[in-house]
């Protein structure tokens, strides 16, 4: 026990895998010693308590009840990360993302006619090789996955931590939406934000004359949703967002521009656009339960790129 427990914490601080902003490690305070670890075992859902403020949580595989030897913090749970995550200790898996690549619960809210399509698609990914392997590799290793999403009673908390991580904390404008007006915003200005401060690379698109100063900046994490996003955009001058459908708001920002009444987008790609808000619950876990080894790499923009 005590050799396993020595290997986890000599990987964890052997990794670089820490909470990072732009793209640089930063410590979340001293690991624990051997011993703190030994006896610091909180359960799953206690760990989750402590989260209750920033996030809802859902149960994607394993027990809410079970002892938490080591947690991570993966903004993709790829097949990769899992692998690196236990070869650290970990038995508890926190992120934004499910591993599965659909959620069964997405079948379950379906109504109507997407109800049966819905159930089709969750069956059918379920059935897939890599679905298989890496459900297996779950349950060999006995972890527990939860899913966090971000309050927004209020507004978007991520997009809070997106505007901090660009450096706007305290240019939140007035209202529902997650309005920024940092000074002295151009396009091309934007779009280099995202390259340095998010990591954002292959999977980086935008809209839009760089040269055009921005006054105010709609920000939506994950994926931007075509009604509420197009109707929060009547108040900014540009979108900056993680994934978007092209047929849908990024048509609308055409659309816009052709109708005399430009708006600008960015895209950095959903994963890279929910870190901040990740990162955020990091310190929180870290805080509360600061002798349970935790494991938070930075994980790179998912996109490759072609070299010009």
């Amino acid at each position: 026990m005590r050799r396993r427990l020595t290997t986890a914490l000599t990987t964890l601080l052997s990794r670089r895998g820490f909470c990072a902003a732009g793209g640089q490690a930063l410590a979340l305070g001293a690991l624990p010693t051997v011993a703190g670890a030994q006896t610091a075992h909180p359960t799953a859902s206690e760990i989750l308590s402590s989260l209750a403020r920033l996030a809802e949580t859902e149960l994607v595989a394993g027990r809410l009840d079970a002892p938490v030897t080591g947690m991570a913090l993966l903004a993709d749970p790829t097949l990769a990360a899992l692998r690196a995550a236990v070869a650290a200790g970990v038995s508890l898996i926190l992120s934004p993302e499910t591993p599965f690549y659909a959620r069964p619960m997405d079948a379950q809210a379906a109504n109507g006619p997407f109800a049966a399509m819905a159930a089709s698609t969750v069956a059918a990914l379920h059935d897939s090789p890599a679905y298989k392997a890496k459900q297996a590799f779950i349950a060999h290793h006995d972890l527990t996955i939860c899913r966090l999403t971000p309050r927004t009673a209020d507004h978007d908390l991520s997009a809070d931590a997106v505007a901090a991580r660009l450096g706007w904390t305290g240019h939140r404008v007035a209202g529902e939406h997650s309005i920024y007006a940092p000074p002295n915003v151009t396009v091309g200005a934007l779009v280099h934000l995202a390259r340095t401060r998010l990591g954002a690379s292959g999977g980086l698109r935008f809209i839009g004359d760089p040269a055009r100063r921005l006054g105010s900046i709609l920000i939506v994490p994950g994926t931007a949703e075509v009604v509420s996003t197009t109707r929060a955009l009547r108040y900014a001058d540009a979108l900056l967002t993680g994934d978007v459908r092209e047929w849908e708001v990024v048509t609308y920002v055409h659309d816009s521009i052709d109708a005399g009444l430009p708006k600008a987008m960015v895209a950095t790609g959903r994963i890279l656009s929910e870190q901040p808000f990740l990162e955020q619950c990091t310190l929180a876990v870290r805080q509360a339960f600061p002798r349970v080894p935790l494991h938070a790499p930075v994980q790179p923009d998912p996109f490759w790129r072609i070299q010009a």
